[in-house]
């Protein structure tokens, strides 16, 4: 295990990425050692032996074992605990990063678009949040909070706006039972035969 600088608050407990394990008969190559089709990131008391924190499937808000798998990634994984209690986790094999709180509110969140070329999957190998002061040449940029996007009523800038329009169609009598509007037989499209 590598050494981890006293100052970082990963200095006091390990970092398990579960589904992993020695092989054996049920898993001769390790993989799925636990049948547990959802990925885990826990926090351990090296002491106590303890979870101290932890990010499941419930904490992302999927209910388990429904649909569990949409946390899920059976290799090429990583997390990293930030000094301001942040996690960023690598779900490798899906190509996702994304950063939670320690309250598991989600930061911010990043999907590879680039594929493999032998494989067509999107993987991440590991990510890691590097701090500002290791590029010293620039100065420190200046955070901004960006407020959570409602889906329902977000519009591009420059998109229609949110008036709804009402189409009026003419020459069409309500109630009709035979009235199609999209659809004319040979004899009303003038065709024949």
């Amino acid at each position: 295990m590598p050494s981890v600088p006293a100052n970082n608050p990963s200095a006091l407990s390990y970092w398990i990425l579960a589904g992993y394990g020695a092989p054996h008969p049920a898993s001769p190559d390790g993989l799925q050692h636990v049948r547990r089709d959802y990925s885990r990131v826990l926090e351990v008391d090296p002491v106590t032996l303890a979870v101290v924190w932890q990010y499941t499937p419930a904490e992302a808000g999927f209910v388990i074992p429904l649909d569990a798998q949409r946390f899920y990634s059976p290799f090429v994984s990583s997390a990293q605990r930030l000094p301001n209690g942040n996690t960023p986790i690598t779900e490798g094999s899906n190509g996702r990063v994304f950063e939670v709180t320690a309250a598991h509110e989600l930061v911010w969140e990043y999907l590879s678009p680039y594929q493999g070329k032998t494989y067509p999957l999107h993987l991440v190998y590991r990510a890691y949040r590097a701090p500002y002061d290791w590029v010293p040449q620039l100065p420190k940029p200046v955070e901004t909070a960006i407020e959570r996007i409602d889906p329902a009523s977000f519009r591009v800038p420059g998109a229609a706006n949110e008036r709804r329009r009402e189409v009026t169609v003419l020459d069409v009598q309500a109630g009709v039972p035979d009235a199609a509007f999209c659809v004319a037989t040979r004899e009303e499209a003038g065709e024949r035969g």
